[in-house]
């Protein structure tokens, strides 16, 4: 099994050497540490396993990640005879023996293994489970045979599962796995991904897989995506505009920040930002006063964007189109007001908070966003966004977050890059 699979000698030592209660690899991304259990471990512990008491459980952080990440990968090695799909009981056919599939999202996904007791589970993305899910799963696994085999990447050093793992009493193998363990990663592929998180704390996560604590800038680059001027091409001529969309990230005695975005040849700019505090101001506005400020922004930036591509701004609209508008869903009462609009075509957005602040600095390193130098509210704000710290909070970090003082730009921004997909490779 070992020499046909084309395994690394880093997974090769983990199928040699995981036989503890508790199996984990920590480490980068793409470093082949969810590949070895997929196509040996799991397969191999359910065998061995199959005839002797318990249950046995895969978890995720919902149940969609375990078909993601799981059961789809296992599916494409072993076909669906073997590997089947999770039915209305959270349980899918694996091996031949039955599965529970749960998420580990919430607290109450506690309740889908209380109880129970376990003989194997499998772990995707532990380090973001609820902690209470890790606890009740610790005991759980309360047969003399039962075993736990699972791989995340490193998040805090104060992190619940890092604490865990450090405990010298726990009977665990554990393996710490950089990118530069997977042989098999094309060397493009390595550079490329080095490049996009150099300089940030997602380099020495998910690049050299360490516990590391977010601490300085959340974007340290930002001075190069600010810009002067209107790009140009080979020829000296602006380069024309091929779409265009508003962030929105909503407030009232916070402020209310709105960036209008123009893709040119592949990059988007932030070309205008409307930026306004009614804490600063001592005067709150209404979500109709935001909306007579923001058509009167709307018709301002129109009228220049469409003299210099030589078109005619019409009715609110851009090339007869309206505009993309992403918002925080939960900005329920503006919303209203947009629908209304002439000019807005409300998208939702994404407001996964890590996940969207990683995306944008990728987004940022790889120069695939770019922002006007006239956008003083936004470059405030980027020269003083900076992640908690245990001076700032007072207690460890555990998890990591953004100190939220004048973020707003900053979220708005986050909600583009997010939604639009920007730092996803040949997306748009």
């Amino acid at each position: 099994m070992e020499n046909t699979l084309k395994l690394s000698p880093k997974q090769n030592e983990y199928i040699r050497n995981a036989h503890r209660r508790w199996n984990l690899k920590v480490g980068a991304v793409r470093s082949g540490k969810s590949y070895v259990d997929i196509c040996f471990i799991i397969p191999s512990r359910l065998r061995a396993l199959k005839d002797l008491p318990g249950l046995n459980v895969i978890i995720g952080v919902s149940k969609e990640t375990v078909e993601r990440n799981v059961l789809q990968p296992m599916r494409e090695i072993y076909g669906g005879d073997v590997v089947g799909t999770i039915n209305s009981r959270n349980i899918a056919k694996v091996c031949g023996v039955p599965v529970y599939c749960l998420g580990a999202e919430k607290a109450s996904q506690v309740a889908k293994i209380q109880g129970a007791s376990i003989k194997y589970c499998y772990g995707d993305e532990i380090a973001k489970w609820n902690k209470d899910v890790f606890n009740l799963l610790k005991s759980r696994l309360d047969k003399p045979y039962s075993k736990f085999d699972g791989a995340c990447n490193p998040e805090t050093p104060a992190h619940w599962l890092k604490v865990f793992l450090d405990d010298p009493e726990i009977d665990a193998y554990i393996q710490k796995y950089t990118i530069f363990d997977n042989p098999f990663l094309p060397k493009d592929f390595v550079d490329n991904l080095c490049t996009e998180y150099r300089g940030t704390v997602f380099y020495k996560r998910y690049i050299l897989g360490e516990w590391a604590l977010a601490e300085g800038l959340i974007y340290p680059m930002y001075l190069d995506a600010i810009v002067e001027g209107v790009p140009i091409d080979d020829k000296g001529e602006p380069i024309p505009i091929s779409d265009y969309c508003v962030s929105i990230d909503y407030g009232t005695m916070n402020a209310f920040a709105a960036l209008l975005w123009c893709k040119r040849g592949g990059v988007w700019y932030a070309e205008k930002e409307y930026y306004y505090s009614g804490r600063a101001e001592n005067v709150t506005k209404t979500d109709q006063e935001y909306m007579t400020d923001l058509n009167a922004w709307i018709e301002e930036a129109w009228s220049i964007l469409a003299k210099e591509a030589h078109h005619t701004a019409l009715a609110g609209t851009y090339y007869g189109r309206k505009i993309r508008t992403i918002i925080d869903p939960s900005a329920a009462s503006f919303i209203a007001c947009l629908y209304k609009a002439d000019w807005a075509k409300v998208v939702p957005a994404d407001n996964s908070v890590l996940d969207g602040i990683r995306e944008t600095a990728v987004a940022m390193q790889l120069g695939r966003i770019k922002i006007r130098a006239s956008l003083t509210a936004w470059k405030k704000e980027a020269e003083g966004y900076v992640w908690e710290t245990e001076t700032s909070t007072g207690k460890p970090i555990v998890e990591d977050r953004p100190i939220k003082v004048n973020d707003h730009c900053m979220d708005s921004m986050r909600y583009f890059v997010k939604t639009m997909l920007i730092a996803v490779k040949d997306r748009r």
